[in-house]
């Protein structure tokens, strides 16, 4: 399957390392993409949201006061957020099972350890385009669909839920 070509997509990076904020918008601006919004915490990201016409969000999960985490969480619930079902790329510094975790039972979209890459932001990217999830929303979890692999008997017409009706 061949790219998608990023550049009408209008980029959000959320990250309070300056370095990391220039390495990351340089990725993006390689890949054809000119409009990036930058934000420094959560905060300044969720209220980019709402001045910003944003397609993609590319956010750090440790930064203060407001962290990626807390973001994802707030933009997946929805309130006062344009767009609940933004795709969401969650930087972690310090990766563990937990930190995993956290970030995709908080909506994430995709993952990514850093130091990141070109090469992984941008197949992380397209992954994320080219394989959309259906967007759940539930009492204790909005965001993509946690299940990541596509099992032909649930999608055939009697799936799980009709066969245990039948048993």
């Amino acid at each position: 399957m061949p790219n998608v070509d990023l550049s009408a997509l209008r980029f959000l990076i959320a990250e309070e390392n300056r370095y990391m904020l220039t390495v990351l918008r340089q990725q993006l601006k390689a890949f054809e993409i000119t409009e990036i919004v930058e934000a420094r915490d959560g905060n300044e990201a969720a209220q980019a949201l709402l001045t910003s016409e944003i397609d993609f969000a590319i956010v750090d999960s440790g930064m203060d006061p407001v962290d990626g985490l807390s973001f994802t969480r707030h933009v997946r619930t929805g309130n006062g957020i344009p767009n609940a079902a933004l795709p969401i790329i969650v930087l972690i510094a310090h990766p563990s099972v937990e930190t995993i975790a956290a970030a995709r039972d908080a909506g994430a979209t995709e993952l990514l350890s850093k130091p990141v890459s070109a090469q992984q932001l941008f197949g992380r990217i397209q992954y994320s385009i080219k394989n959309s999830r259906d967007f759940v929303k539930a009492d204790s979890f909005a965001g993509p669909d946690r299940r990541r692999r596509k099992d032909a008997a649930l999608t055939q017409k009697d799936d799980r839920r009709e066969k245990s009706v039948k048993a």
